[in-house]
């Protein structure tokens, strides 16, 4: 019997919430109804009332009117603070998702940090002393200065990325690449676009 009664009142329960004018509309006409009949019995009994008396029958309708936009105000208002608080929520998730993902990248970059740094401290080492070896040769000086620069750009790029405290993303010849922001600017630009209104 409860599992019948649940299933008949929740989905009017539901609609009327979702739409509170019918609600009131429902209300304020079924106390009009009632009004008239009222209203109907008294001039078939011929009784003698004065016209004001007869205003009294349909006075309180100003009143359930006014009552009936409040009740509507106030579910409009209800439905404003419960969006308000879901959109929160999500950008509560939001940022605690980039925070995670930010924190992944960080340990996946450090751990190839240790992995290429390793070699590019041999390749750094062979290269100062290929540097002596070349003896004066321009060519190869400028050679050797071409790979010494790679070297150091990508222990450079490494630790941009392990220091970064957001990433970007930016567009290139080969796609979608990750770009390291240093600053905090990018956590703060979050910050104020969440929604307050």
């Amino acid at each position: 019997m409860k599992r019948f009664f649940r299933l008949l009142f929740e989905p009017l329960v539901k609609f009327f919430v979702q739409y509170p004018a019918v609600l009131s509309g429902y209300i304020i006409y079924l106390y009009f109804f009632l009004a008239t009949l009222d209203f109907y019995q008294d001039v078939k009994a011929h009784a003698a009332r004065p016209i004001f008396g007869y205003f009294q029958n349909f006075d309180a309708l100003i009143w359930m009117w006014l009552l009936a936009l409040a009740l509507v105000k106030i579910i409009e208002y209800r439905s404003k603070v419960q969006e308000h608080a879901r959109k929160e929520i999500l950008h509560k998730q939001e940022l605690e998702l980039k925070q995670t993902q930010l924190n992944t990248m960080q340990e996946v970059i450090r751990a190839l940090q240790h992995d290429i740094n390793n070699p590019l401290t041999i390749i750094l080492a062979y290269l100062r002393r290929a540097e002596k070896a070349a003896g004066g040769s321009e060519e190869v000086l400028k050679n050797l200065a071409e790979v010494k620069s790679g070297a150091e750009r990508i222990a450079k790029s490494l630790s941009d990325f392990a220091k970064a405290k957001a990433y970007a993303t930016i567009e290139s010849p080969v796609g979608a690449l990750a770009q390291p922001v240093i600053d905090d600017q990018t956590r703060r630009v979050d910050e104020k676009s969440s929604p307050r209104s």
